[in-house]
């Protein structure tokens, strides 16, 4: 198995139940993770990354870490001072429509949507709302753009888009898809030879759906224009991810794979949670599993069953422990 990882956690993209996998596989192997600096979850974002920005490093002495997976806007020569040079990088992505809309709800309180009553009325007139000189102005355009580290508000030109992708191709050895969040997790597995249980996780920081807009083709429309180098991101990766798959795995197997983990994870709720699924925060009896609330959004989290052995009981409420809580416990087991 792999054990030196490297993972972009683009925002707003199933990336904190990517997270909860690579935390499990991390803690149950005594892994070292590359934590920010005196705690925290993200690597001084929205900052282009810089090796010094992780607790225990030293110039001097370069330790490397077995994964680095904290939030960052990636820069890869300072990447590299962290980690083994034979670190597995990866990433995941989301189509840019449904994640503005997301973004929209969780990001509700920054500069360039505090103002708009609506995802349409920002969309009628961005430049309105949108200025690109204010600090939290990435969360409303090109966000997975940024996350990558490049600049957002750059030109569209065929011959741009085409050195963004060779460099994000060139620095990544697999992006997935959140859309097929199950394949993704298959291919994950494959490529860092881990066994079915490493990759089997319930949804976090996902929101009530009762928060969640219906977009109409004209909005639709409107998201991908103006953010363009997101949606030519998506859709030239979301193709390399289905030739990835014909070509490693087959669409056959992959479906008989994706089969397995799906019973598997069926297997854990009815084992774990109370309910079989999520619930609404304010229905989450125990505090501790109670993830961050933020923007308008409703974030769901779990219950786990009551009376459990305490070796199931440890394995169920690391599936379930929100990002924060997680970080934090690991953060005080790395640095006691």
């Amino acid at each position: 198995p792999k054990t030196d990882i490297v993972f972009l956690k683009v925002h707003k993209s199933a990336s904190s139940t990517v997270m909860n996998v690579l935390f499990r596989f991390g803690e149950t192997h005594n892994l070292t993770f590359a934590f920010p600096i005196g705690g925290g979850n993200q690597l001084f974002y929205p900052h282009h990354f810089l090796a010094k920005f992780v607790q225990g490093f030293s110039p001097q002495s370069p330790k490397q870490f077995n994964i680095l997976c904290h939030h960052m806007r990636f820069l890869q020569p300072e990447v590299e001072k962290v980690v083994s040079s034979s670190a597995v990088y990866f990433s995941i992505l989301r189509n840019p429509v449904q994640l503005m809309e997301s973004s929209f709800a969780y990001y509700k309180g920054t500069s360039a949507f505090s103002h708009a009553h609506s995802l349409e009325e920002f969309l009628s007139q961005p430049f309105r709302f949108y200025n690109p000189a204010d600090g939290d102005s990435h969360y409303a355009r090109n966000l997975m753009t940024f996350d990558f580290g490049f600049n957002p508000d750059g030109e569209v030109s065929a011959k741009r888009v085409q050195l963004i992708l060779n460099a994000i191709e060139a620095a990544f050895d697999l992006l997935l898809i959140s859309e097929y969040f199950d394949e993704s997790m298959v291919l994950l597995k494959e490529v860092l030879c881990w066994d079915l249980d490493s990759v089997v996780s319930f949804p976090l920081n996902i929101r009530d759906s009762s928060t969640k807009s219906h977009l109409s083709d004209t909005i639709v429309e409107k998201i991908k224009e103006w953010n363009k180098l997101d949606w030519e991101i998506y859709t030239y990766f979301n193709r390399t991810f289905w030739e990835r798959i014909d070509r490693d795995i087959g669409r056959e197997r992959m479906q008989q794979e994706v089969k397995v983990l799906r019973e598997r994870q069926a297997e854990l709720a009815r084992t774990c949670l109370q309910g079989m699924g999520s619930v609404a925060p304010k229905d989450i009896k125990d505090s501790s599993l109670r993830p961050l609330q933020h923007g308008n959004a409703r974030i769901l989290g779990y219950n786990l069953k009551q009376g459990l052995d305490k070796e199931t009981e440890l394995m169920c409420r690391r599936l379930v422990t929100p990002e924060l809580q997680y970080s934090s416990a690991l953060y005080k087991k790395q640095f006691p």
